[in-house]
């Protein structure tokens, strides 16, 4: 009899740790608030109280004891209003039938009086911590339990040796809750640690290209500006305070993890062609197509080395030079895509693919350091479409509305 109520209790707790390391393993980490994580949880929520209430523990005569407050607190307090409220009209639903007997009036009172309480709490507990959150959930598990003892007792009438098996009943559920919210709580706040850890490295690294990227500009402009010392003298002293005047106001240095809009980039563009231009007169040329809300935010320095890569590597191979389009458009799904063109040398198939490995060393910073920076922060690749005598076409797509600070 006993070694009986054991393997029945077991069969319903493995239903109930599978079905929840099931969620906590393949969904949890999507999002807690997404509404379809939440129909995945009731759906597992009430398939693992279907299996508790079709294998019962029978201690004595009548008396059908499971564990189905397990699932339905779990579902309801992480799941909120609509999962609590679907998963107490399966219970009704599937416990009618079984049979409209006493039981199944006992079962509708219970969570008439209970379920008000548990929601109640549920808006509580979602904003608790683990330690407050378990006690939360072990209070409801008493309340919902002593709620069923007390009608069951008004409906069948009051009998001691009843009233024991109950009372254990409860030892045993709140020993279950008292386990499962625990491990739930660990798991969640191991995943939590787990996240800021990756999102912390991330954005080390995201700072890291960016500090890169500052003084490769920096470098690269001066050394255009070197470049017209000996022949224009007084241009390079034009350029050299248009640009000490432009880092002044516009290029934080202090501030790595800073958003800029898309306006500021572009006149940091601008700047930089204006350089060029000096240096490499009428064989340079530039087209801007612009059709997007200039103030949305984009991380900074991530189209200007697009812009130097295609006049350094793409244009001025050859002497006849050419012209670089820079475009900016919104497109939808609040989406704004960023291409940078040039009807320059262009690059063979696997010049293409060699340029977005990880050597920085043998190919410079430029299109590697873009395109990691983009997958990092946005999950995204940039696109490049090349032909060789024809030109090198870059594209990439960020979502066009203010993002989170990195860092901040």
């Amino acid at each position: 009899m006993i070694m009986n109520i054991i393997k029945d209790f077991s069969l319903q707790l493995a239903f109930i740790a599978t079905l929840i390391f099931t969620f906590e393993i393949f969904f949890v980490e999507r999002s807690e608030r997404n509404n379809h994580v939440k129909i995945i949880l009731a759906v597992l929520s009430g398939l693992s109280i279907l299996l508790c209430m079709s294998f019962p523990v029978y201690v004595i005569t009548d008396t059908r004891l499971d564990t189905r407050i397990v699932p339905l607190l779990w579902g309801t307090l992480y799941g909120g209003l609509r999962t609590g409220l679907f998963l107490s009209a399966l219970i009704i639903l599937y416990r009618f039938y079984l049979g409209g007997d006493l039981g199944f009036y006992t079962t509708i009172l219970t969570l008439s009086f209970s379920m008000p309480v548990i929601l109640f709490f549920q808006k509580f507990f979602t904003k608790a911590k683990k330690k407050k959150r378990i006690q939360i959930a072990l209070i409801l598990a008493i309340h919902y339990c002593l709620v069923g003892l007390i009608i069951g007792s008004f409906i069948r009438g009051f009998s001691f040796k009843v009233f024991q098996v109950q009372f254990i009943h409860i030892i045993i559920i709140v020993v279950i809750v008292l386990f499962f919210t625990s491990l739930n709580e660990t798991i969640k706040e191991m995943i939590r640690k787990n996240q800021q850890l990756q999102s912390d490295a991330k954005d080390a690294e995201i700072a890291f290209l960016r500090s890169q990227i500052k003084p490769h500009f920096l470098y690269n402009a001066l050394n255009s500006i070197a470049a017209l010392c000996i022949d224009k003298p007084h241009k390079a002293e034009e350029l050299t305070l248009d640009l000490s005047q432009y880092l002044r106001s516009s290029f934080d240095f202090k501030q790595l993890d800073s958003l800029t809009t898309i306006e500021n980039e572009l006149e940091l563009v601008k700047a930089y062609i204006n350089i060029e231009k000096a240096r490499f007169g009428a064989r340079l040329r530039v087209e801007y197509d612009v059709d997007a809300n200039l103030d949305i935010l984009i991380p900074p320095l991530i189209l200007q080395p697009l812009v130097e890569n295609a006049i350094r590597h793409g244009l001025m191979s050859n002497l006849r030079g050419g012209t670089v389009k820079i475009s900016v458009k919104k497109e939808e799904d609040a989406v704004v895509s960023f291409t940078v063109e040039d009807n320059g040398c262009g690059m063979s198939g696997k010049k293409r693919d060699e340029i977005l490995k990880s050597d920085v060393k043998k190919k410079g910073i430029g299109l590697w350091n873009i395109s990691q920076r983009i997958q990092l922060q946005y999950g995204k690749s940039i696109r490049i479409e090349s032909a060789e005598g024809i030109g090198t076409k870059v594209i990439f797509d960020i979502p066009a509305r203010a993002i989170k600070q990195i860092g901040g």
